[in-house]
């Protein structure tokens, strides 16, 4: 298929207003909800253990994206992730306390 130069440039506009507003908003949601999370006696384990679980799903969608695509066509494997990220979403927004003006040594209280 022939693709023009105006649908090209209208689609790389679009990708880099989607990562524009990824990187500044749920983008960083991950960070900051580890940043402020932990109590302090675990933070650091935590954080590291954390982290490599985000990196270990990004290799996993990155292996199975493919064969995903296969197996429930291009926008198959999207609704996938958009079923998978709401659900997770909900999870979170009823189980992830707020920590807006909690010190950081009353963090831990939270889940008491």
């Amino acid at each position: 298929a022939v693709v023009s130069t105006q649908s090209t440039g209208t689609l790389i506009a679009a990708m880099v207003f989607y990562i524009a507003m990824f990187a500044t908003g749920i983008g960083t949601l991950a960070w900051t909800i580890n940043a402020e999370i932990y109590p302090m006696w675990v933070r650091s384990y935590a954080i590291s253990l954390s982290t490599l679980t985000n990196w270990t799903f990004n290799l996993f969608i990155a292996f199975t994206f493919l064969d995903l695509t296969t197996l429930l066509t291009k926008s198959g494997a999207f609704w996938f992730y958009a079923v998978v990220t709401t659900i997770g979403w909900i999870i979170f927004y009823f189980r992830l306390p707020e920590t807006r003006g909690v010190p950081l040594e009353q963090v831990e209280q939270l889940f008491s």
